[in-house]
């Protein structure tokens, strides 16, 4: 791997993830919806683009003579220990991701489907409502679990053993959030952000975006219960006695989409968001973030297909000039024939 060719990577990888941090953090008000969602899964789509060029590089046009092979096998060449510490950071991350997986594995063993007849009545009620289909799995966690969905394949909800004794309304709310993350496909958007920031472990803004991708995701899934007919202040009620409540959560490094957060400031703002749904931005609003969104992946995959300048080495230091190159490459290769 030629150091200039890694370097060109990796200051393609920060251009792409500066680009979409800035578009997220400076949108209007009135785009944040989905502008906030759509930003990073284009990016992360990007940057993996961006790795599969770094894994199979183009072919590069070289004039090799003996004398260069033989140094070629003695030349130190930095770019190679660089290419060995990335190489080391996507091992160390893949490895952290698959330890989070088996320890949902593990948990899931623990857990117990939901008994009762009503549960499965309010289940069949919310797919209904949000019009999702297919099989979703309900099993009670433990005491004190924060609700949360996972499952790329088997969709599963998993719930506090405390949800035996919730109201009806209280089903209905906390089901509505949790089936909106599989409607949405946010199980996959999170599954490719942390493959992205993985490959890009070294860039700070794939985190920032892993990051950002998370809460909006939350926030999108909230306006979803509020438009399916909930009051938002019954729901925000909810949502900040199931934040207080529970104690356990999944872990940081598990594909889980927990429902709340006992981080409080990240709470409030949920909050505020919820009490404020019923403020929906106009139709023209939502064609202009459509185009804008399409500009933005049109711009990301540009910035990702751009390929380093091959370049052709000269043998002047073994004592060919150019124009003896250019000769030699024209000459005919059987002169006797």
């Amino acid at each position: 791997m030629n150091a200039e060719l890694f370097a060109d990577w990796l200051l393609r990888s920060l251009v792409t993830g500066a680009v979409a941090t800035a578009l997220v953090r400076l949108c209007p008000a009135s785009w944040r919806g989905r502008f906030r969602l759509v930003v990073p899964v284009v990016a992360f789509g990007a940057l993996i683009v961006l790795a599969f060029g770094l894994v199979r590089p183009l072919p590069r046009l070289e004039i090799a003579t003996p004398a260069s092979l033989a140094q070629a096998h003695l030349a130190w060449n930095p770019g190679m220990w660089v290419v060995g510490i990335w190489v080391t950071g996507v091992c160390l991350f893949l490895l952290r991701q698959f330890m989070g997986f088996r320890a949902i594995s593990q948990l899931l063993r623990s857990t117990h489907p939901v008994p009762g007849r009503i549960w499965r009545q309010t289940l069949s009620e919310c797919q209904r409502t949000l019009g999702l289909r297919g099989k979703v799995r309900l099993r009670l966690a433990g005491p004190e679990f924060v609700p949360s969905a996972t499952g790329l394949f088997r969709r599963t909800v998993l719930l506090p053993d405390e949800a035996l004794g919730w109201t009806p309304e209280q089903r209905r709310l906390v089901l509505l959030h949790e089936l909106g993350h599989f409607q949405r496909g946010d199980l996959w958007t999170d599954a490719l952000g942390r493959i992205a920031c993985a490959l890009h472990w070294f860039n700070p803004f794939a985190w920032i975006l892993q990051r950002q991708l998370a809460v909006e995701r939350e926030y999108a899934c909230d306006a979803l219960v509020v438009q399916k007919g909930a009051r938002p202040q019954d729901y925000a009620k909810l949502l900040w006695q199931m934040a207080t409540a529970s104690r356990r959560r999944p872990s940081s490094a598990a594909a889980f989409l927990a429902m709340a957060s006992p981080r409080t400031g990240k709470l409030e703002q949920r909050v505020r968001r919820i009490l404020d749904s019923g403020k929906r931005a106009g139709h023209w609003l939502r064609v202009a973030d459509g185009g804008l969104c399409l500009l933005l992946a049109v711009a990301m995959v540009a910035c990702t297909a751009c390929k380093p300048v091959t370049r052709m080495i000269s043998a002047v230091g073994n004592g060919w000039a150019p124009g003896e190159i250019q000769k030699r490459l024209m000459a005919d290769p059987f002169p006797g024939n």
